[in-house]
């Protein structure tokens, strides 16, 4: 799985435009969201294929900012303290965490400033 962020305008027919280029090219979005700043939007989106998606919107004219290997991790739904537990232990690790957003199958996704240091920290939360 890749994390892919996009820049966007943040006008309307943006995440449109993002959407309708991953389905002409067939690729299909696996988790992610949207954050608007100012006059612009951040867009991060989870792909199993990473490259795929670059060339999708790149032929679209969508920036692509950056490729990431998230930490992929599963919480103990409906545990209260989850999230605290594992931003702890990357706390600890000396991992500062950049983006955290879930999946479509209800897993934690993580890109992380120190991503083997926190695939260790976290192991506890690894994903089947």
């Amino acid at each position: 799985m890749f994390d892919l962020e996009f820049d966007l305008t943040h006008c309307p027919g943006a995440l449109a435009d993002l959407g309708e280029a991953m389905g002409r090219a067939g690729v299909a979005f696996e988790g992610g969201g949207v954050f608007s700043q100012g006059d612009r939007a951040v867009a991060h989106f989870l792909f199993k294929d990473g490259e795929a998606a670059r060339r999708a919107a790149e032929v679209a004219g969508i920036k692509v900012v950056a490729m990431h290997e998230p930490v992929i991790r599963r919480l103990r739904q409906g545990t209260p303290g989850q999230l605290g537990a594992i931003a702890r232990a990357l706390a600890e690790a000396g991992v500062n965490i950049l983006i955290q957003y879930s999946d479509h199958n209800n897993r934690l996704i993580l890109i992380c400033d120190k991503p083997e240091k926190a695939a260790e920290a976290t192991r506890a939360w690894e994903a089947g």
